[in-house]
């Protein structure tokens, strides 16, 4: 009976059901990181170096890998353990529990006198209170006590648990080149209106072009072993910008014609200050003379 009796509990423990409720909270970030991966694609690359009155290419080959942009943090998991019927269970099965020991502990108060008034066929009287009372009561400890175990146990076994983790998600992506190799060839400065300049062979990965040069040849793309190539950083920017002042530099500085110029067109010549001023930026180049002969006639005007 006692075997049977902690089946009954077991049982009556084992299959009630929690609920469980998981949810995460966002922690402290702990790194930041980046992580290349090569795309299988290689591209001729060229950084553009300048120091008048030479311009340098510099020509790389180079994969092209897609840059991610990490940020590692701690991320805090938070389980909810609960049962909607815990309570309950403890509350009844406390009742019911209190009430069958109560009879069976007091059912020596109850008379041991079957009841005379009632009689089954075979003639045996009604069961006496005493009787009643201990069926009451250990029926009421049946339903009760596993009630009240099983009441407990779940509200034992309710709460909360945590446990940190790291978290790891990708912010931003770009392609961007990697893993660059010096590399020579032969180089085509195209796109020009006229007549496109001679194929050139680049000598340690360099080619050097005079401002002379770039004066006389206007191009727009260039060429490495016949696959365009892609200006790095400001690269294409300064080509232009070393172009501009080459043909700027190499006119004669006449103080006079100056003078004229800023009294018939003002802001025509305010606008090639502007561009003098801007070639202060490659070094070497020879803006000195050209500037103080245009701030005097700015000025003087």
């Amino acid at each position: 009976m006692k075997r049977l009796g902690a089946a009954v509990l077991v049982l009556a423990v084992g299959c009630t059901p929690l609920d469980m409720e998981r949810r995460t909270e966002r922690g402290p970030l702990v790194r930041t990181y980046t992580q290349q991966k090569p795309l299988g694609e290689r591209l001729p690359y060229a950084r553009v170096e300048a120091k008048w009155p030479t311009l340098t290419l510099h020509f790389t080959q180079a994969d092209v890998c897609r840059t991610e942009y990490h940020e590692e943090y701690a991320e805090d998991v938070i389980t909810t353990h609960s049962s909607r019927g815990a309570a309950a269970a403890a509350s009844s099965g406390g009742v019911f529990t209190a009430l069958g020991a109560g009879l069976l502990l007091g059912r020596s108060l109850f008379s041991n006198e079957p009841h005379d008034l009632a009689i089954d066929r075979e003639g045996h009287y009604g069961a006496s209170n005493r009787e009643l009372a201990t069926g009451w009561g250990t029926g009421l400890l049946i339903l009760g006590v596993p009630a009240l175990v099983s009441g407990l146990v779940l509200m034992s076994r309710s709460g909360e648990t945590h446990s940190a983790r790291k978290a790891d998600e990708v912010v931003a992506t770009r392609e961007l080149p990697c893993q660059h190799q010096s590399v020579d060839g032969m180089v085509e400065l195209a796109g020009g209106g006229g007549e496109p300049p001679a194929p050139r062979l680049t000598s340690h990965g360099t080619l050097v072009l005079t401002a002379d040069e770039l004066r006389e040849e206007f191009f727009t793309n260039v060429l490495l072993d016949g696959e365009p190539v892609t200006f790095q950083e400001d690269g294409e920017d300064t080509l232009e910008t070393f172009r501009t002042c080459a043909l700027l530099l190499a006119q004669p500085v006449e103080p006079e014609s100056l003078a004229r110029e800023a009294k018939e067109h003002p802001q025509r010549l305010e606008m090639k200050r502007g561009l003098v001023r801007m070639c202060d930026a490659l070094p070497g180049a020879p803006t000195g003379e050209l500037l103080e002969a245009l701030d005097v006639a700015l000025g003087a005007e």
